[in-house]
């Protein structure tokens, strides 16, 4: 892009031809890092060094636009004409500036770019004996808080009809274990090619915080309890958030039939029968979709799972309806996506980097969001 600069018209064509060939850098890249296998990591750091020469022309570009508008100012033979330039001006200059925004992120954005080239593999799983002491006894208290909310949120006591169908009271999972459950089926659920929104279910959803809990990972997220009275209390809470989408509704888990409707389905030992527990278990399993992702984190699933037709993912997450093999190759895909959590809310505004945003986000990469301390 070697062009003689001398005016408006010059410097405006040197701008779309530099979006242009940017463009067509950045797609590359996008297109690259969507791929689930086999990333050319030659093409990646030939197209980046690519990208690096763009940007420090542009720099030297944007020195010389100011030099040609400030020449044709001091040129001018009134102030008229002066503003006339500058009204001329303002558009390119405005777009210039603002496309210099986007390329300062450049640094953070290859710095992604380079952590998918050759995505190394994370466990889903962090196991507690790798955790830093300090970071372990803060999940530690934080589990204690959301504990105490367990009980704030639910004060009702259980109902005799829910005592006399073998359901368990509101007893909630430690937050810390139900959120590392939930992050290893959400990069299971990433690998896929899912062309409907991701919805979970929680089975015995109790004062419904799981259900709440579960909006930060999942598109639509249900609960639903036999007891009326919890069912009340949960949608009392959910009510609170103007921006929520979560329901909960009255449902006997052995009888509902629309366990296909799910991605992700949780349930924590909402029966205390431990044969109508079976049952239950088995209906979810024959009425769910081959490949839903199951979350049931209490010891006597796993001694059932393989004669229910369900491979062990890891953890408490399983895959319904799929042999073992299989679902130890899905997480081992699982395992090359990254670690973020990806919410509409985490997006920055529209820049040139969104198709390499776009792609690394379904990958489950970002740009880290420096922590910003908040004021009182």
């Amino acid at each position: 892009m070697l062009q003689r600069l001398d005016g408006i018209e010059s410097c405006s064509a040197y701008m779309q031809d530099f979006q242009n060939e940017l463009g067509v850098c950045v797609q590359k890249a996008a297109d690259e890092i969507a791929k689930s296998r086999r990333r050319n990591a030659t093409l990646i750091t030939a197209n980046n060094a690519k990208i690096d020469g763009l940007v420090r022309n542009f720099t030297m570009f944007m020195a010389d636009l100011n030099r040609i508008r400030v020449a044709q100012e001091d040129k001018a033979s009134n102030q008229g004409e002066v503003i006339n330039l500058r009204r001329e001006w303002g558009v390119l200059t405005g777009n210039s500036n603002r496309l210099r925004v986007d390329l300062n992120n450049w640094g953070r954005v290859r710095d992604l770019v380079i952590q998918q080239s050759k995505p190394r593999r994370r466990k889903l799983y962090e196991p507690e004996d790798k955790l830093p002491h300090s970071t372990y006894h803060q999940m530690c208290a934080s589990d204690d808080v959301f504990e105490w909310l367990v009980t704030m949120i639910n004060p009702a006591a259980q109902s005799q009809i829910a005592r006399d169908h073998q359901c368990f009271p509101d007893i909630g999972l430690p937050n810390s274990d139900f959120h590392a459950h939930l992050h290893a089926a959400y990069r299971v659920l990433l690998t896929r090619d899912m062309d409907h929104p991701t919805r979970f279910l929680d089975v015995g959803c109790g004062g419904g915080l799981k259900v709440f809990s579960a909006q930060r990972y999942f598109d639509e997220v249900s609960g639903f309890d036999f007891d009326p009275a919890y069912v009340r209390a949960a949608n009392q809470f959910l009510s609170r958030d103007p921006d929520g989408t979560a329901e909960v509704f009255e449902q006997d888990a052995l009888t509902y039939d629309g366990y296909e409707e799910y991605d992700v389905i949780y349930f924590y030992r909402p029966i205390s029968d431990d044969a109508v527990l079976a049952e239950m278990e088995r209906r979810i399993c024959e009425i769910c979709r081959p490949g839903t992702l199951l979350i049931a984190p209490y010891r006597s699933f796993p001694s059932r799972a393989e004669d229910l037709g369900c491979g062990h993912i890891g953890g408490a997450v399983y895959l319904a309806q799929t042999a073992q093999k299989d679902a130890d190759k899905a997480r081992r895909l699982a395992e090359q996506t990254g670690p973020f959590i990806i919410k509409d809310t985490n997006s920055p505004l529209s820049s040139v980097w969104d198709p390499i945003l776009t792609a690394s986000r379904r990958n489950g990469y970002d740009l880290a969001v420096p922590y910003k301390k908040p004021r009182h």
